[in-house]
């Protein structure tokens, strides 16, 4: 049986581990010098390397001779603990041994002493799924286990530890890996299995996995077993499911051009070859992102082949930021629906017709900007006139929040935080501002016993430290004289539908 390509390259030592530089300095620091704590916390996104971290971990304390902070593989106990039958490093799966009888089994069995190495390790994956009974059964081995005792707990939720379990652990936050660092990995592996491929081919995996190693190789390790030869980025393309640059591009001329019949007719052709709406939409996403850095001076921070960079120019001198800014605000709020819909095309769809259309007025009564950059000024890119100017009747500044709300909700998913990040998904992006150096959250009155937890700006403030450092304020936001259906009727003035009411009589628009 074949073995897949993420187990059979799984990393044994430290210096496999891509992505996660400062924890695995800081572990080998510690393993180094003796500075061991009882119980950790790795958390992250799927993929990012935690459970192999914990594996190594677990070996380098109990190596005799270890290399670099890493297990050397050659000494008695490195043999020894290579076995899967081997009683000092225990791995328990908490998603299927959550119950209160699987801890108290673990508490009675701390108490013997490792077999072959000096600690015995119990690494508990997927700790967030264990029940509150076996989370209160864990408290008081985790806060004072033997002293040939360490806990690694490993979770991609870590909103659903109980605050007693955080506190006694060091925790560790497990980034997703840059694409050049995965794509640098899949050419290492392709190498190593004998298998020719394209650059593009390996950026393009690399772009699929997302950040996740896993993912990452699963992707690498079915292109590579669908193909005979080259590997090719067309073959990629169709391997994936995935619509290629070009087409991409053209679906987002398309709805830049505010033509409604083409972005039809290309999402359905898409679709009909078997292009997931969900991937399209990312893709749009992301090209939309590219066209906002080159609109903003920064297009070498934008990956792209030169004939794909001449036509992304090309886009981004017929539209402008505030209008991107749309652009990516109605996908995202499309993906979840797109996620559970059973007609996920049409949500795709209505998403991309919605952006062709002029835009509806917003709650101040100010008309956001429309699709096309012939109908905003030249003088409204970006990169043109004072950080005080306006882009498309948006000012900088608030573009500027916006942005930041942006960073902020990816580094919230990123952390783990994914309860605060989707209260901060679904907060409005005209609901943020900058003055004076703050981030100022306007959040109704409802939301603000959420948004103003002590413990919720403790989190936020860490993000927007690690951000740019800037101090989080969160204020009520003033109650709307408008009814709703005043807004209902203010947003359809001009538009050619009628408003009525549940007895099927017109309303005065």
């Amino acid at each position: 049986m074949k073995t897949a390509l993420y187990r059979k390259y799984r990393p044994s030592t430290f210096d496999g581990v891509i992505g996660q530089d400062v924890i695995v300095s800081t572990l080998v620091h510690q393993i180094e010098r003796g500075m061991l704590s009882h119980a950790y916390l790795f958390t992250g996104s799927r993929g990012t390397g935690k459970t192999s971290c914990a594996k190594i971990f677990a070996r380098a304390v109990n190596c005799l001779h270890p290399v670099g902070g890493s297990p050397c593989g050659k000494c008695e106990v490195c043999r020894a603990l290579e076995s899967p039958s081997n009683l000092d490093i225990v791995e328990m799966d908490a998603a299927s041994n959550n119950g209160v009888d699987k801890i108290r089994e673990l508490r009675e069995n701390v108490d013997y002493m490792p077999s072959v190495g000096r600690y015995k390790v119990y690494i508990i994956d997927e700790v967030h799924m264990l029940s509150s009974g076996a989370f209160n059964a864990l408290l008081k081995t985790l806060e004072e286990p033997p002293a040939h005792v360490i806990f690694v707990l490993c979770t991609t939720e870590v909103h659903k530890l109980p605050a007693t379990i955080l506190s006694r652990c060091m925790r560790f936050d497990f980034r997703l890996v840059p694409q050049d660092k995965l794509a640098a990995l899949v050419s290492d592996i392709y190498a190593r299995e004998g298998v020719k491929a394209e650059k593009r081919a390996i950026e393009h995996i690399a772009r699929m996995g997302e950040g996740s190693v896993r993912d990452t190789l699963s992707v690498a390790d079915r292109c590579m077993n669908a193909t005979g030869g080259v590997l090719t980025y067309d073959a990629v393309l169709d391997i994936t499911g995935a619509g290629s640059t070009e087409e991409t591009a053209s679906l987002a001329e398309s709805v830049i051009d505010a033509d409604a019949a083409a972005v039809v007719r290309k999402t359905e052709d898409l679709a009909s070859r078997g292009k997931s709406p969900s991937q399209i939409g990312r893709e749009l996403i992301v090209l939309a992102r590219d066209l906002i850095l080159i609109i903003s001076g920064a297009s070498e921070d934008v990956s792209a082949s030169p004939e794909n960079m001449d036509r992304l120019r090309g886009l981004s001198s017929r539209t402008n930021v505030a209008f991107l800014v749309r652009f990516v605000r109605e996908l995202s709020g499309a993906e979840a629906e797109l996620r559970y819909s059973s007609s996920p095309r049409i949500v795709l769809e209505c998403a991309l017709l919605s952006l062709c259309a002029p835009a509806l007025p917003t709650h101040s009564g100010e008309s956001s900007p429309g699709p096309a950059a012939a109908t905003v000024p030249a003088g409204n890119k970006a990169n043109e006139g004072p950080d005080t100017g306006e882009a498309g009747g948006v000012r900088r500044e608030d573009m500027k929040a916006v942005a930041m709300l942006g960073h902020l909700r990816h580094a919230l998913r990123t952390r783990g935080e994914l309860r605060l990040f989707g209260e901060y998904a679904a907060l409005p992006d005209d609901c943020v501002r900058t003055e004076n150096g703050d981030f100022v959250v306007l959040v109704p009155a409802s939301s603000l016993a959420v948004f103003a937890d002590e413990g919720n700006m403790r989190v936020v403030q860490a993000c927007l430290d690690d951000l740019g450092g800037r101090r989080l304020v969160v204020r009520e936001l003033p109650p709307s004289s408008e009814s709703r259906l005043e807004l209902l009727l203010r947003c359809a003035k001009g538009l050619d539908v009628e408003v009525v009411d549940g007895k099927g009589r017109k309303l005065r628009q």
